[in-house]
């Protein structure tokens, strides 16, 4: 049993409804998004939402500590997201290997404006980063055991479940330098797609 099984949830994981985000994250993610980390003024957010900066630091702290709150709101969302469909798949490995692997595709397409921050997680300081990268390589630590779970039950042929995971990953983390929700592919269709490719990647070869 995973880390993350440890956390429950009732709801259907294929399903994104809008997260609660506090009118001052839900500015700062717009300008970090438009202007990037750096080119974000903790001044003109709090001028958008009405606030002073007394009253912005008091909630935040800083600009880094509005950058770790959205963070954080996007690794709830993704560990509530990713323990449904583990909890969904039983114990078939299988099935919990591509349940997992579709729920990342799916922060990567439904939450495409908080999952662009995980690059600026560089900008944190030691503190936060840490707090953060704890439950962000979880996600790799997850994936891993997934795989060798699908080895010691001879369903998956992999030699090295580490890099394994990570190339995984790699693959998955590109979706967001071209979707859009514009596009001609739904996240779901993106999802059933990434998640073949994964499947292929895992299995044993087919016999001669």
């Amino acid at each position: 049993m995973t880390a993350v099984d440890a956390v429950p949830t009732d709801f259907d994981w294929r399903t994104y409804p809008d997260p609660p985000i506090a009118p001052i994250l839900a500015a700062a993610l717009t300008h970090f998004q438009q202007d990037g980390y750096h080119g974000t003024t903790v001044r003109k957010i709090a001028a958008e939402v009405g606030l002073t900066m007394p009253t912005l630091y008091y909630h935040y702290g800083n600009k880094e500590g509005l950058l770790f709150a959205l963070l954080d709101i996007a690794m709830d969302d993704f560990w509530a997201h990713g323990h449904a469909c583990l909890e969904e798949a039983g114990t078939d490995v299988q099935k919990r290997f591509e349940n997992f692997i579709s729920s990342v595709a799916l922060h990567y397409t439904h939450r495409r404006d908080l999952a662009m921050l995980h690059d600026e997680s560089r900008f944190l300081g030691p503190d936060f980063r840490v707090k953060y990268l704890e439950r962000r390589n979880m996600v790799n630590e997850v994936l891993e055991g997934l795989i060798k779970d699908g080895v010691a039950e001879g369903v998956f042929d992999v030699d090295d479940s580490h890099l394994t995971s990570l190339a995984l990953l790699g693959m998955l983390g590109g979706i967001l330098d071209w979707y859009r929700d514009k596009g001609p592919l739904s996240a779901a269709d993106i999802a059933n797609r990434y998640t073949r490719y994964a499947v292929r990647i895992v299995s044993k070869p087919a016999a001669a």
